[in-house]
Protein backbone atom coordinates (compact mmCIF):
# COMPACT_ATOMS: atom_id res chain seq x y z
CA UNK A 1 0.00 0.00 0.00
CA UNK A 2 3.22 2.20 0.67
CA UNK A 3 4.45 1.75 -2.20
CA UNK A 4 1.66 2.41 -4.53
CA UNK A 5 0.99 5.64 -2.52
CA UNK A 6 4.44 6.61 -3.62
CA UNK A 7 4.61 5.62 -6.99
CA UNK A 8 1.54 7.17 -7.72
CA UNK A 9 2.60 10.64 -6.07
CA UNK A 10 5.50 10.39 -8.02
CA UNK A 11 3.42 9.70 -11.13
CA UNK A 12 1.28 12.97 -10.23
CA UNK A 13 4.39 15.14 -9.98
CA UNK A 14 5.55 14.50 -12.95
CA UNK A 15 2.32 14.97 -14.94
CA UNK A 16 1.75 18.24 -12.86
CA UNK A 17 5.60 19.17 -14.54
CA UNK A 18 4.92 18.39 -17.65
CA UNK A 19 1.34 20.85 -17.74
CA UNK A 20 3.15 23.50 -16.20
CA UNK A 21 6.34 23.10 -18.31
CA UNK A 22 3.92 23.85 -21.05
CA UNK A 23 3.14 27.52 -20.26
CA UNK A 24 7.25 28.33 -19.41
CA UNK A 25 7.96 31.13 -22.61
CA UNK A 26 10.79 32.53 -21.43
CA UNK A 27 13.22 33.14 -18.32
CA UNK A 28 11.00 35.35 -16.46
CA UNK A 29 8.76 32.37 -16.26
CA UNK A 30 11.10 29.37 -16.08
CA UNK A 31 12.94 31.64 -13.23
CA UNK A 32 10.64 33.47 -11.30
CA UNK A 33 7.62 32.66 -12.23
CA UNK A 34 6.54 35.42 -14.10
CA UNK A 35 6.80 37.61 -10.94
CA UNK A 36 3.23 37.08 -10.68
CA UNK A 37 2.53 34.46 -7.63
CA UNK A 38 -0.16 35.04 -5.44
CA UNK A 39 0.77 34.57 -1.20
CA UNK A 40 -0.91 30.57 -0.78
CA UNK A 41 1.66 29.43 -3.66
CA UNK A 42 4.75 31.93 -2.32
CA UNK A 43 4.17 30.96 1.37
CA UNK A 44 3.62 27.48 0.05
CA UNK A 45 6.77 26.79 -1.18
CA UNK A 46 8.22 28.70 1.43
CA UNK A 47 7.00 26.40 4.34
CA UNK A 48 7.66 23.67 1.41
CA UNK A 49 11.78 24.82 0.73
CA UNK A 50 12.23 24.81 4.55
CA UNK A 51 10.44 21.62 5.84
CA UNK A 52 12.89 18.34 4.04
CA UNK A 53 13.53 14.86 5.50
CA UNK A 54 16.13 16.98 7.29
CA UNK A 55 12.80 18.40 9.55
CA UNK A 56 10.81 15.02 9.15
CA UNK A 57 13.66 12.48 10.39
CA UNK A 58 16.60 14.42 11.20
CA UNK A 59 14.87 16.74 13.48
CA UNK A 60 11.89 14.65 14.15
CA UNK A 61 14.64 12.37 15.27
CA UNK A 62 16.38 14.85 17.43
CA UNK A 63 13.07 15.39 19.28
CA UNK A 64 12.16 11.46 19.84
CA UNK A 65 15.52 11.16 20.91
CA UNK A 66 14.93 13.14 24.08
CA UNK A 67 15.47 17.19 22.90
CA UNK A 68 11.38 18.02 22.14
CA UNK A 69 11.42 21.71 23.79
CA UNK A 70 15.44 22.11 22.44
CA UNK A 71 13.63 21.94 19.07
CA UNK A 72 10.53 24.07 20.00
CA UNK A 73 12.48 26.24 21.81
CA UNK A 74 15.16 26.63 18.17
CA UNK A 75 11.95 26.77 16.03
CA UNK A 76 10.25 29.44 17.82
CA UNK A 77 13.66 31.78 17.19
CA UNK A 78 14.06 30.97 13.81
CA UNK A 79 10.74 31.34 12.15
CA UNK A 80 11.36 34.50 13.48
CA UNK A 81 13.55 35.32 10.21
CA UNK A 82 10.36 35.67 7.86
CA UNK A 83 9.11 38.35 8.71
CA UNK A 84 12.80 39.96 9.56
CA UNK A 85 13.97 38.53 6.33
CA UNK A 86 11.19 39.86 4.24
CA UNK A 87 11.35 43.36 5.70
CA UNK A 88 14.80 43.61 5.71
CA UNK A 89 16.06 41.90 2.58
CA UNK A 90 13.46 39.84 0.50
CA UNK A 91 11.39 43.27 -0.67
CA UNK A 92 14.36 44.95 -1.62
CA UNK A 93 15.38 41.94 -3.47
CA UNK A 94 11.82 41.93 -5.14
CA UNK A 95 12.51 45.40 -6.00
CA UNK A 96 15.84 44.37 -7.91
CA UNK A 97 13.98 42.69 -10.33
CA UNK A 98 17.18 40.61 -10.46
CA UNK A 99 16.32 37.10 -11.55
CA UNK A 100 18.14 35.53 -9.03
CA UNK A 101 19.50 35.91 -5.83
CA UNK A 102 23.67 36.58 -6.83
CA UNK A 103 22.26 38.69 -9.46
CA UNK A 104 20.94 41.08 -6.81
CA UNK A 105 24.82 41.25 -4.80
CA UNK A 106 25.80 41.76 -8.90
CA UNK A 107 23.52 44.74 -9.53
CA UNK A 108 24.11 45.99 -6.03
CA UNK A 109 28.21 46.31 -6.37
CA UNK A 110 27.50 46.37 -9.95
CA UNK A 111 30.24 43.27 -10.44
CA UNK A 112 29.61 40.26 -12.54
CA UNK A 113 32.90 38.56 -10.55
CA UNK A 114 31.10 39.37 -7.21
CA UNK A 115 27.52 37.59 -8.75
CA UNK A 116 29.77 34.22 -9.89
CA UNK A 117 31.28 34.26 -6.79
CA UNK A 118 27.70 34.71 -4.93
CA UNK A 119 26.90 31.40 -7.96
CA UNK A 120 29.42 29.12 -7.10
CA UNK A 121 28.09 29.39 -3.02
CA UNK A 122 24.70 28.34 -4.01
CA UNK A 123 26.21 25.47 -6.32
CA UNK A 124 28.14 24.04 -2.97
CA UNK A 125 25.77 25.25 -0.54
CA UNK A 126 22.75 24.15 -2.44
CA UNK A 127 24.13 21.04 -3.54
CA UNK A 128 25.40 20.04 -0.45
CA UNK A 129 21.87 20.40 1.12
CA UNK A 130 20.45 18.52 -1.88
CA UNK A 131 22.52 15.72 -0.89
CA UNK A 132 20.95 15.95 2.71
CA UNK A 133 17.41 15.82 1.07
CA UNK A 134 18.33 12.98 -1.77
CA UNK A 135 19.75 11.22 1.17
CA UNK A 136 16.78 10.91 3.44
CA UNK A 137 14.39 10.39 0.88
CA UNK A 138 16.12 7.28 -0.05
CA UNK A 139 16.23 6.02 3.36
CA UNK A 140 12.60 6.86 3.66
CA UNK A 141 11.79 4.53 0.50
CA UNK A 142 14.14 1.69 1.37
CA UNK A 143 12.13 1.59 4.64
CA UNK A 144 8.85 0.70 2.68
CA UNK A 145 9.72 -0.64 -0.78
CA UNK A 146 11.24 -4.03 -1.52
CA UNK A 147 13.90 -2.78 -3.48
CA UNK A 148 18.02 -2.20 -3.55
CA UNK A 149 19.10 1.30 -2.19
CA UNK A 150 21.01 2.08 -5.44
CA UNK A 151 17.46 1.54 -7.70
CA UNK A 152 15.74 3.76 -4.86
CA UNK A 153 17.76 6.42 -4.94
CA UNK A 154 18.29 6.46 -9.02
CA UNK A 155 14.14 6.39 -8.92
CA UNK A 156 14.17 9.26 -6.12
CA UNK A 157 16.76 11.47 -8.26
CA UNK A 158 14.54 10.73 -11.70
CA UNK A 159 11.41 11.74 -10.19
CA UNK A 160 13.02 15.35 -8.96
CA UNK A 161 15.19 15.92 -11.65
CA UNK A 162 12.98 15.19 -14.73
CA UNK A 163 10.20 17.52 -12.69
CA UNK A 164 12.30 20.42 -12.15
CA UNK A 165 13.51 20.25 -15.58
CA UNK A 166 10.14 20.10 -17.11
CA UNK A 167 8.37 22.87 -15.37
CA UNK A 168 10.94 25.23 -13.60
CA UNK A 169 10.29 27.90 -11.00
CA UNK A 170 6.38 27.55 -12.17
CA UNK A 171 6.25 24.22 -11.09
CA UNK A 172 8.05 24.19 -8.07
CA UNK A 173 5.85 26.92 -6.95
CA UNK A 174 2.15 24.53 -7.92
CA UNK A 175 3.84 21.55 -6.67
CA UNK A 176 5.44 23.15 -3.27
CA UNK A 177 2.64 24.26 -2.50
CA UNK A 178 0.54 20.45 -3.32
CA UNK A 179 3.13 19.16 -0.85
CA UNK A 180 2.79 21.65 1.60
CA UNK A 181 -0.76 20.74 2.21
CA UNK A 182 -0.07 17.04 1.64
CA UNK A 183 2.81 16.70 4.51
CA UNK A 184 1.24 19.38 6.79
CA UNK A 185 -1.67 17.00 7.18
CA UNK A 186 0.67 14.34 7.04
CA UNK A 187 2.14 16.15 10.64
CA UNK A 188 -1.12 16.86 12.46
CA UNK A 189 -2.75 13.47 11.17
CA UNK A 190 0.04 11.95 11.75
CA UNK A 191 1.84 13.10 14.72
CA UNK A 192 -1.56 14.02 16.25
CA UNK A 193 -2.81 10.56 15.58
CA UNK A 194 0.38 9.26 18.02
CA UNK A 195 -0.56 11.41 20.54
CA UNK A 196 -4.24 11.00 20.47
CA UNK A 197 -3.47 6.61 20.72
CA UNK A 198 -1.51 7.35 23.92
CA UNK A 199 -4.67 8.64 25.62
CA UNK A 200 -5.38 11.93 24.49
CA UNK A 201 -2.85 15.23 25.01
CA UNK A 202 -2.79 15.34 28.94
CA UNK A 203 -2.26 11.45 28.78
CA UNK A 204 0.04 11.18 27.14
CA UNK A 205 1.97 14.55 28.53
CA UNK A 206 1.94 12.44 31.68
CA UNK A 207 3.19 9.14 29.71
CA UNK A 208 6.27 10.58 27.99
CA UNK A 209 7.01 12.44 31.85
CA UNK A 210 7.65 8.95 32.81
CA UNK A 211 9.74 7.76 30.38
CA UNK A 212 12.34 6.13 32.60
CA UNK A 213 15.02 5.61 29.78
CA UNK A 214 14.98 9.39 28.53
CA UNK A 215 14.85 11.51 32.17
CA UNK A 216 13.92 14.72 31.84
CA UNK A 217 13.71 15.13 28.02
CA UNK A 218 10.54 17.38 28.52
CA UNK A 219 12.66 20.08 30.48
CA UNK A 220 13.45 23.00 28.67
CA UNK A 221 17.37 21.92 28.53
CA UNK A 222 16.28 18.27 27.26
CA UNK A 223 17.23 14.33 28.29
CA UNK A 224 19.95 14.25 30.84
CA UNK A 225 22.14 10.92 32.06
CA UNK A 226 24.45 8.54 30.56
CA UNK A 227 22.80 8.91 26.82
CA UNK A 228 22.29 12.58 26.62
CA UNK A 229 24.69 13.55 23.36
CA UNK A 230 24.08 17.60 24.17
CA UNK A 231 25.97 18.29 26.92
CA UNK A 232 25.09 20.46 29.85
CA UNK A 233 21.64 22.29 30.36
CA UNK A 234 23.44 25.34 29.60
CA UNK A 235 25.37 24.06 26.41
CA UNK A 236 21.92 22.99 25.34
CA UNK A 237 20.53 26.00 25.52
CA UNK A 238 23.45 28.08 24.25
CA UNK A 239 22.88 25.58 20.62
CA UNK A 240 19.32 26.56 20.79
CA UNK A 241 19.66 29.64 20.30
CA UNK A 242 22.77 30.08 18.76
CA UNK A 243 21.04 27.45 16.12
CA UNK A 244 17.97 29.49 16.42
CA UNK A 245 19.61 32.91 15.64
CA UNK A 246 21.61 30.81 12.61
CA UNK A 247 18.19 29.57 11.16
CA UNK A 248 16.27 32.63 11.34
CA UNK A 249 19.53 34.29 9.17
CA UNK A 250 19.11 31.21 6.69
CA UNK A 251 14.85 31.94 6.71
CA UNK A 252 15.66 35.55 6.03
CA UNK A 253 18.77 35.31 3.01
CA UNK A 254 19.43 31.87 2.26
CA UNK A 255 18.78 31.58 -1.57
CA UNK A 256 16.31 28.75 -1.33
CA UNK A 257 13.90 31.03 0.87
CA UNK A 258 14.49 34.67 -0.31
CA UNK A 259 14.47 34.08 -3.89
CA UNK A 260 11.04 33.19 -3.38
CA UNK A 261 9.72 36.68 -2.85
CA UNK A 262 11.41 37.30 -6.66
CA UNK A 263 7.84 35.27 -7.71
CA UNK A 264 5.67 37.54 -5.69
CA UNK A 265 3.25 39.46 -7.62
CA UNK A 266 4.14 42.26 -5.19
CA UNK A 267 5.79 43.37 -1.63
CA UNK A 268 1.94 42.55 0.22
CA UNK A 269 1.95 39.10 -1.22
CA UNK A 270 5.94 38.76 0.10
CA UNK A 271 5.14 39.84 3.71
CA UNK A 272 1.64 38.39 3.42
CA UNK A 273 3.81 35.05 2.76
CA UNK A 274 6.05 35.41 5.42
CA UNK A 275 3.39 35.60 8.45
CA UNK A 276 1.96 32.99 6.92
CA UNK A 277 4.94 30.42 7.07
CA UNK A 278 5.52 31.73 10.23
CA UNK A 279 1.94 30.66 11.56
CA UNK A 280 2.12 27.33 9.74
CA UNK A 281 5.77 26.10 10.81
CA UNK A 282 5.02 27.39 14.57
CA UNK A 283 1.91 24.57 14.03
CA UNK A 284 3.90 21.89 12.15
CA UNK A 285 6.04 21.99 14.91
CA UNK A 286 3.80 21.27 17.92
CA UNK A 287 3.08 18.30 16.84
CA UNK A 288 6.87 17.35 15.45
CA UNK A 289 8.40 17.72 18.33
CA UNK A 290 5.99 16.62 20.98
CA UNK A 291 4.62 14.21 18.46
CA UNK A 292 8.28 13.15 17.76
CA UNK A 293 9.22 12.05 21.29
CA UNK A 294 5.64 10.68 21.94
CA UNK A 295 6.81 7.89 19.85
CA UNK A 296 8.55 6.83 22.91
CA UNK A 297 5.57 5.58 24.64
CA UNK A 298 5.62 2.85 21.90
CA UNK A 299 9.01 1.98 21.18
CA UNK A 300 12.25 4.24 22.96
CA UNK A 301 14.16 2.13 21.51
CA UNK A 302 13.92 2.71 17.25
CA UNK A 303 17.21 2.59 15.73
CA UNK A 304 18.70 4.95 13.88
CA UNK A 305 16.19 7.47 15.02
CA UNK A 306 15.72 9.25 12.26
CA UNK A 307 12.97 6.56 10.87
CA UNK A 308 10.72 7.24 14.19
CA UNK A 309 7.96 8.48 11.88
CA UNK A 310 7.89 5.95 9.46
CA UNK A 311 7.47 3.46 12.45
CA UNK A 312 5.19 5.08 13.87
CA UNK A 313 3.22 4.88 10.25
CA UNK A 314 3.66 1.01 9.81
CA UNK A 315 2.95 0.32 13.79
CA UNK A 316 0.63 2.94 15.40
CA UNK A 317 -1.55 4.22 13.21
CA UNK A 318 -4.79 3.16 10.89
CA UNK A 319 -3.41 2.43 7.41
CA UNK A 320 -4.86 5.37 5.92
CA UNK A 321 -3.07 8.09 8.04
CA UNK A 322 0.30 5.72 7.51
CA UNK A 323 -0.45 6.40 3.82
CA UNK A 324 -0.42 10.25 4.16
CA UNK A 325 2.39 10.69 6.08
CA UNK A 326 4.55 8.58 3.99
CA UNK A 327 3.52 10.14 1.11
CA UNK A 328 3.64 13.53 3.03
CA UNK A 329 7.09 12.66 3.95
CA UNK A 330 8.12 11.71 0.29
CA UNK A 331 6.40 15.29 -0.91
CA UNK A 332 8.50 17.08 1.70
CA UNK A 333 11.53 15.45 0.39
CA UNK A 334 11.00 15.72 -3.38
CA UNK A 335 9.92 19.41 -2.88
CA UNK A 336 12.88 21.05 -1.39
CA UNK A 337 15.10 18.64 -3.50
CA UNK A 338 13.33 20.03 -6.92
CA UNK A 339 13.75 23.47 -5.28
CA UNK A 340 17.79 23.11 -4.94
CA UNK A 341 18.47 21.79 -8.28
CA UNK A 342 16.66 24.93 -9.67
CA UNK A 343 18.28 27.22 -7.89
CA UNK A 344 21.79 24.95 -8.72
CA UNK A 345 20.79 25.17 -12.25
CA UNK A 346 19.54 29.03 -12.47
CA UNK A 347 22.98 30.32 -10.75
CA UNK A 348 25.31 28.52 -12.88
CA UNK A 349 23.49 29.42 -16.49
CA UNK A 350 22.65 33.16 -15.46
CA UNK A 351 25.25 34.15 -12.66
CA UNK A 352 28.60 31.98 -13.22
CA UNK A 353 28.57 30.82 -17.10
CA UNK A 354 28.18 34.66 -18.52
CA UNK A 355 30.98 35.83 -15.97
CA UNK A 356 33.50 32.54 -17.41
CA UNK A 357 32.11 33.70 -20.86
CA UNK A 358 32.31 37.36 -20.26
CA UNK A 359 29.04 37.25 -21.55
CA UNK A 360 25.96 39.45 -19.96
CA UNK A 361 23.55 36.95 -19.08
CA UNK A 362 20.73 40.06 -20.30
CA UNK A 363 22.32 39.44 -23.51
CA UNK A 364 21.61 35.35 -23.91
CA UNK A 365 18.56 35.48 -25.63
CA UNK A 366 15.62 32.94 -23.52
CA UNK A 367 15.94 29.90 -25.70
CA UNK A 368 19.76 29.54 -25.09
CA UNK A 369 19.51 30.59 -21.10
CA UNK A 370 16.68 27.74 -20.71
CA UNK A 371 18.58 25.19 -22.55
CA UNK A 372 21.94 26.01 -20.55
CA UNK A 373 19.80 25.58 -17.04
CA UNK A 374 18.38 22.38 -18.33
CA UNK A 375 21.93 20.69 -18.86
CA UNK A 376 23.40 22.21 -16.09
CA UNK A 377 20.85 21.06 -14.08
CA UNK A 378 21.00 17.36 -15.11
CA UNK A 379 24.85 17.62 -14.70
CA UNK A 380 24.39 18.92 -11.18
CA UNK A 381 21.69 16.15 -10.21
CA UNK A 382 23.94 13.72 -12.09
CA UNK A 383 26.90 14.84 -9.32
CA UNK A 384 24.38 14.45 -6.45
CA UNK A 385 23.32 11.53 -7.37
CA UNK A 386 26.87 9.98 -7.16
CA UNK A 387 27.72 11.84 -4.08
CA UNK A 388 24.51 10.47 -2.52
CA UNK A 389 25.62 7.33 -3.65
CA UNK A 390 28.94 7.10 -1.61
CA UNK A 391 28.31 9.26 1.19
CA UNK A 392 27.06 7.76 4.71
CA UNK A 393 23.58 8.48 5.75
CA UNK A 394 23.80 11.93 8.20
CA UNK A 395 21.15 13.86 6.72
CA UNK A 396 20.39 16.08 9.50
CA UNK A 397 24.19 16.68 10.13
CA UNK A 398 24.65 17.36 6.34
CA UNK A 399 21.88 19.71 6.44
CA UNK A 400 22.59 21.73 9.01
CA UNK A 401 25.96 22.13 7.75
CA UNK A 402 24.72 23.45 4.68
CA UNK A 403 22.52 25.94 5.82
CA UNK A 404 24.71 27.33 7.71
CA UNK A 405 26.78 28.07 5.32
CA UNK A 406 24.44 31.15 4.15
CA UNK A 407 23.97 32.01 7.50
CA UNK A 408 27.68 33.03 8.36
CA UNK A 409 28.71 34.30 4.37
CA UNK A 410 25.29 35.86 3.45
CA UNK A 411 23.64 37.03 6.48
CA UNK A 412 26.19 40.20 7.38
CA UNK A 413 26.41 41.37 3.82
CA UNK A 414 22.46 41.02 2.79
CA UNK A 415 21.49 43.01 5.33
CA UNK A 416 24.87 45.50 5.80
CA UNK A 417 24.73 46.13 1.93
CA UNK A 418 20.74 47.87 1.89
CA UNK A 419 21.07 49.16 5.12
CA UNK A 420 24.47 50.91 4.29
CA UNK A 421 26.34 52.70 1.49
CA UNK A 422 29.84 52.29 2.11
CA UNK A 423 30.35 48.81 1.57
CA UNK A 424 32.69 48.16 -1.05
CA UNK A 425 32.89 45.81 -3.94
CA UNK A 426 35.90 44.08 -2.47
CA UNK A 427 34.51 44.36 1.20
CA UNK A 428 31.53 42.04 0.29
CA UNK A 429 33.59 39.83 -1.57
CA UNK A 430 36.01 39.51 1.41
CA UNK A 431 33.02 39.43 3.90
CA UNK A 432 31.18 36.32 1.71
CA UNK A 433 34.12 34.42 1.23
CA UNK A 434 35.51 34.82 5.15
CA UNK A 435 32.23 33.77 6.18
CA UNK A 436 31.64 30.85 3.99
CA UNK A 437 35.27 29.53 4.57
CA UNK A 438 35.32 29.50 8.61
CA UNK A 439 32.27 27.78 9.07
CA UNK A 440 32.96 25.55 6.25
CA UNK A 441 36.08 24.29 7.71
CA UNK A 442 35.05 24.58 11.66
CA UNK A 443 31.68 22.65 10.95
CA UNK A 444 33.72 20.12 8.60
CA UNK A 445 36.05 19.59 11.32
CA UNK A 446 33.54 19.45 14.16
CA UNK A 447 31.29 17.28 12.45
CA UNK A 448 33.60 14.66 10.49
CA UNK A 449 36.39 14.91 12.12
CA UNK A 450 35.82 14.83 15.74
CA UNK A 451 37.38 18.08 16.66
CA UNK A 452 35.43 19.84 19.73
CA UNK A 453 35.28 23.21 20.36
CA UNK A 454 33.82 25.16 23.28
CA UNK A 455 30.29 26.08 23.38
CA UNK A 456 30.68 29.34 22.95
CA UNK A 457 32.86 29.08 20.10
CA UNK A 458 30.34 27.57 17.70
CA UNK A 459 31.91 27.63 13.96
CA UNK A 460 28.73 29.88 13.11
CA UNK A 461 29.38 32.36 15.34
CA UNK A 462 33.03 32.29 14.45
CA UNK A 463 32.09 32.72 10.85
CA UNK A 464 29.39 35.57 11.26
CA UNK A 465 32.48 37.45 13.02
CA UNK A 466 34.60 36.15 10.03
CA UNK A 467 32.16 37.86 7.21
CA UNK A 468 32.05 41.21 9.53
CA UNK A 469 35.71 41.34 9.70
CA UNK A 470 36.34 40.65 6.40
CA UNK A 471 33.77 43.02 5.17
CA UNK A 472 35.32 45.49 7.17
CA UNK A 473 38.93 44.72 6.27
CA UNK A 474 38.31 44.71 2.27
CA UNK A 475 36.26 47.93 2.26
CA UNK A 476 40.06 49.48 3.74
CA UNK A 477 41.18 51.77 0.96
CA UNK A 478 38.03 50.73 -1.66
CA UNK A 479 35.65 53.30 -2.33
CA UNK A 480 32.01 51.72 -2.83
CA UNK A 481 30.78 51.31 -6.57
CA UNK A 482 29.07 54.82 -8.18
CA UNK A 483 26.67 52.75 -10.02
CA UNK A 484 25.51 50.43 -7.06
CA UNK A 485 25.17 53.06 -4.70
CA UNK A 486 22.38 54.27 -7.11
CA UNK A 487 21.30 51.03 -7.85
CA UNK A 488 20.44 51.21 -3.85
CA UNK A 489 19.12 54.46 -4.15
CA UNK A 490 16.50 53.29 -6.38
CA UNK A 491 15.62 50.37 -4.32
CA UNK A 492 14.95 51.84 -1.35
CA UNK A 493 11.81 54.08 -1.66
CA UNK A 494 8.58 52.18 -1.50
CA UNK A 495 7.26 51.95 -4.69
CA UNK A 496 3.60 53.78 -5.25
CA UNK A 497 2.18 50.99 -6.08
CA UNK A 498 2.82 49.17 -2.89
CA UNK A 499 1.05 52.02 -1.04
CA UNK A 500 -2.71 50.64 -1.94
CA UNK A 501 -4.60 51.21 0.72
CA UNK A 502 -6.70 47.84 0.25
CA UNK A 503 -3.47 45.84 -0.04
CA UNK A 504 -2.19 47.47 3.53
CA UNK A 505 -5.93 46.53 4.68
CA UNK A 506 -5.46 42.77 3.67
CA UNK A 507 -2.16 42.45 4.83
CA UNK A 508 -2.78 44.15 8.23
CA UNK A 509 -5.66 41.47 8.89
CA UNK A 510 -3.20 38.64 7.83
CA UNK A 511 -0.58 39.99 10.68
CA UNK A 512 -3.56 40.01 13.07
CA UNK A 513 -4.48 36.06 12.09
CA UNK A 514 -0.57 35.48 12.20
CA UNK A 515 -0.54 37.17 16.21
CA UNK A 516 -3.74 34.67 17.00
CA UNK A 517 -2.10 31.78 15.95
CA UNK A 518 1.34 32.68 17.67
CA UNK A 519 -0.58 33.63 20.87
CA UNK A 520 -3.34 30.63 20.77
CA UNK A 521 0.15 28.41 20.07
CA UNK A 522 1.53 29.25 23.60
CA UNK A 523 -1.59 29.06 24.74
CA UNK A 524 -1.66 25.21 23.91
CA UNK A 525 1.96 25.01 25.33
CA UNK A 526 0.46 26.32 28.58
CA UNK A 527 -2.19 24.04 28.60
CA UNK A 528 -1.11 20.67 27.54
CA UNK A 529 2.80 20.85 27.91
CA UNK A 530 3.67 23.07 30.85
CA UNK A 531 0.72 22.33 33.17
CA UNK A 532 0.41 18.57 33.44
CA UNK A 533 4.10 18.45 32.95
CA UNK A 534 4.77 20.34 35.81
CA UNK A 535 1.84 18.40 37.71
CA UNK A 536 3.59 14.91 36.77
CA UNK A 537 6.83 16.38 38.15
CA UNK A 538 5.19 17.77 41.58
CA UNK A 539 3.42 14.42 41.77
CA UNK A 540 6.95 12.03 41.38
CA UNK A 541 8.36 14.00 44.35
CA UNK A 542 8.86 12.53 48.03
Amino acid sequence: MFAAAIIGSFALYLVIGAIVGRTVKNKADYYVAGRSAPTFLIAGTLVASFLSTVSFMGELGFSYDGYPVVMLILTAINISGYVIGVLAFGRYLRRSEALTVPEFFGKRFNSTGLQALAGVMVVVGVGLYLVAVTQGLALVLTQLIDLPYWLVLLIVWAAYTLFTLMSGSRGVLVNDTLMFLIFALAAVLGLGGVIAAAGGPVEAMHKMSAIGSKPDALSWHGLTGETSYMGTPADTLIYAITLGVVWATVVAVSPWQSSRYLMARNEHVALRSGLVATASLAVIYLFLTFGGFSINIFNPNIEPSEIAFIWAAENILPPVVGVIIVTGIAAAGLSSAASFLSLIGFSVANDIMPWISRRSSVTADDATTLRTSRIVMLIAGLAVLGITFIAPPAVMTIGYFAATLFAAAWGPVAVWCIKGTRMTTRGAAAGMISGFLVVGILNGLVEFAGVELPTIANPVILGLLASVAGVLVGNIGQKAPSVGVEFLAKILPTPAAEKSRSDLLITRRVTTATAVVLVLCTGVLVVLYAIPHADFIAGAMP
